[in-house]
């Protein structure tokens, strides 16, 4: 049995068409949504707004140990911030070190260079000048 595609569509459009809740429906979801935000009230150690905090760091109200661990958590991203900066310059000094020291020892390598081959070009003019008085002392 082959349905076309109106059929479908008639079915999806039965099937998704609009009714009216049943009585009570809405006072049943109510009552359900406010359970639930009981049963799953925030803790005040980890939520500043039930820790009555208003966005101050150590409110007043609140328990007091939120307030200790709110300030030591601050302190501890200082702390921590505070030792990636040093340690992150330690890094640049020593990768600028390595840099310098790398530059220094390629033109030393270079210096190396042209005078090994001044001593080669003189170590070669050696031996070419015997050979031409060899020949000028036989003729």
């Amino acid at each position: 049995m082959n349905r076309g595609p109106n059929d479908v569509h008639d079915e999806l459009k039965q099937a998704l068409r609009r009714e009216e809740p049943p009585e009570g429906f809405t006072e049943r979801v109510l009552r359900r949504v406010g359970e639930e935000q009981i049963r799953l009230k925030p803790d005040p150690m980890w939520d500043p707004a039930s820790a009555g905090l208003n966005g101050r760091l150590g409110g007043s109200k609140g328990p007091a140990r939120h307030g200790a661990f709110v300030r030591l958590a601050a302190a501890a991203s200082i702390v921590a911030a505070v030792a990636g900066g040093i340690e992150y310059r330690a890094i640049q000094r020593e990768r600028a070190e390595g840099e310098a020291a790398k530059a220094r020892v390629t033109l030393a390598l270079h210096i190396a260079s042209s005078k090994l081959q001044l001593v080669q070009s003189k170590i070669n003019q050696l031996h070419e000048r015997p050979s031409e008085k060899g020949t000028s002392l036989s003729q």
